[in-house]
């Protein structure tokens, strides 16, 4: 049976118009009453009569996109680009909401926005792991639409995301056709899953090939500055590898201008390969090769998924999706 707003006035004794208040994002309602609300729509498996619309298929829809880790530099940017021009292309609005501190403030966060005029939402939380979502999940209601885009192995949400594997598997193969056959790696943050993907994806292909060595390892953190470190090391080494994969383009980019003040050429002295293929790699000089992640395709199968569980609400949950990758080959390798 369908909760409405008198039923969630009758079990929390408020009346249905401050209910109402509460559920519409007023200001003017004190923080105790506003969690009382809240907390009674949630246990209730309230939603807004916008998302319960059988035909909210046809509708302009209110989508809000929570991403963690916000800082200066081009992948953000790209990320929330790609996926804006495919909510536009769907007929949704994008709503980016950045935040600092996601153990602390999602569950309240994405709780307020069920519960509001929003019709589902995106989330972008890579340090999460399963015991974080299933805590998200219990502040939810129970038919709210919520789709992740930051890849965990044993997934609470449906997630789609870029196919990390394959992208470290297509690095070594782009070095192995090149005949750059003693090569490193470039890590990203172990803790986060799409880091080991790319690693291990990396790490397979040579294994499976006889001619390829993985000669040294640089332990990074997805930022420019880390891959200025990895220069620094790989400069003192006495065997240096012919090739390196940086995990991101960032990286690759600060391990190659650093390398450059240097006096090494790429890709004569060191081939490069960056992911993510951001705007530097068509900027730099040279070029830098990279795994390309289409942020539009992925904004465009989220999108999709979003409608499947507005018009299924008891589609199942926990799916795990890849969005192909591949490679663009340039100057650097």
């Amino acid at each position: 049976m369908k909760v409405t707003l008198k039923d969630i006035a009758d079990d929390t004794g408020y009346s249905v118009s401050t209910v109402s208040r509460v559920l519409s994002g007023s200001e003017k309602i004190s923080i105790n009453t506003k969690e009382e609300v809240l907390e009674c729509a949630r246990k209730l498996n309230y939603l807004p009569p916008k998302a319960r619309n059988s035909q909210v298929s046809k509708n302009v829809l209110n989508i809000a996109l929570i991403a963690s880790g916000f800082h200066a530099g081009e992948f953000y940017v790209a990320f929330y680009n790609g996926l804006n021009k495919a909510a536009t292309d769907d007929n949704m609005h994008l709503f980016l909401l950045g935040i600092q501190e996601p153990k602390k403030q999602l569950p309240d966060i994405v709780k307020e926005i069920a519960l509001s005029q929003f019709d589902g939402a995106i989330l972008f939380v890579p340090e999460f792991v399963r015991e974080d979502y299933e805590q998200l999940k219990e502040a939810l209601p129970g038919q709210f639409p919520v789709i992740s885009n930051a890849l965990i192995e044993d997934p609470v949400f449906t997630t789609i995301t870029f196919d990390g594997y394959s992208g470290g598997y297509l690095a070594a193969r782009h070095f192995d056709k090149r005949d750059y056959h003693n090569v490193g790696i470039i890590k990203g943050p172990l803790e986060r899953s799409e880091s080991r993907y790319r690693v291990n994806g990396y790490r397979d292909y040579i294994s499976q090939h006889d001619k390829m060595n993985l000669t040294w390892t640089f332990q990074g953190d997805f930022t420019y500055e880390s891959g200025a470190r990895a220069f620094q090391a790989f400069d003192r080494l006495d065997d240096k590898p012919r090739a390196i994969f940086a995990s991101n383009d960032d990286m690759c980019d600060g391990f190659m201008e650093t390398a450059k003040g240097k006096s090494y050429n790429f890709p004569e002295d060191i081939a490069t390969i960056g992911y993510d293929d951001l705007t530097v790699c068509k900027h730099n000089h040279p070029t830098i090769s990279s795994i390309k992640t289409d942020f539009k395709e992925l904004g465009t199968a989220t999108m999709k998924l979003l409608r499947e569980k507005l018009a299924n609400p008891n589609m199942k949950t926990g799916m795990l999706s890849f969005v192909p990758v591949s490679v663009v080959e340039r100057e650097s390798s």
